[in-house]
């Protein structure tokens, strides 16, 4: 019998994070940068391991949003969200399922705002306080000892890019040079591991699976 991780097989076919993406489990995000998109989506949010599909918040969850954190998104950077699927959300007059907000750093205490869902009628949104969770550095020389074994790991398509990095951060925070080297590691790459390190590898992997 195996045992894998089908995260990155029921992921909707988009350009864009989308509701379904949430449905087995909410997802936290930390804000990497924004951009001005298009009259349907006129707000661009990315966030790390975007992997080319960024959040494009609807008007809802903007209001939310510049209500915590202003208007200015340049503010956003650097900032987390909890984002989870609720399936009430109407489009079009049908229940379709929607993006929102259960949580958010960098506010001083929980937001209660009242927004319109329909004409005439409004819904209220409770946000909580996210704490961003100070975890101590990852140990550098370990890094580079397992780095051919994440690079194998993504290469060999038995993890992804942002697997091997939660897989890290299970136990500590990687640096903003440690995650992008690990981004940047290709697909082509002819990665071999030495007999010698093969035992260390697989301990490490299950190591980090058992804090996680």
């Amino acid at each position: 019998m195996q045992n894998f991780d089908i995260t990155n097989l029921i992921q909707a076919k988009s350009d864009q994070l989308n509701a379904d993406d949430l449905i087995s489990a909410p997802r936290r995000i930390k804000v990497t940068g924004t951009s001005k998109g298009n009259a349907e989506n006129p707000v661009v949010i990315n966030y790390e391991g975007d992997c080319g599909r960024p959040f494009k918040p609807c008007l809802t969850v903007r209001r939310i949003i510049a209500h915590a954190w202003g208007v200015m998104t340049g503010e956003w950077v650097g900032k987390e969200m909890l984002l989870y699927c609720d399936p009430t959300v109407v489009y079009v007059g049908k229940e379709v399922g929607g993006i929102r907000i259960s949580a958010i750093s960098n506010i001083e205490k929980r937001i209660v705002v009242s927004l319109a869902k329909t004409r005439g009628k409004k819904v209220q949104h409770t946000i909580e306080v996210l704490t961003i969770e100070q975890k101590p550095p990852y140990d550098a020389a370990k890094f580079d000892s397992v780095f051919d074994a994440m690079a194998k790991k993504i290469n060999d398509g038995s993890m992804t890019h942002e697997q091997v990095i939660n897989k890290c951060e299970s136990t500590g925070s990687l640096t903003d040079e440690q995650k992008k080297r690990v981004r940047d590691i290709g697909k082509d790459s002819d990665i071999e591991i030495d007999e010698e390190e093969s035992e260390s590898v697989s301990d490490f992997f299950n190591d980090t699976e058992k804090a996680s």
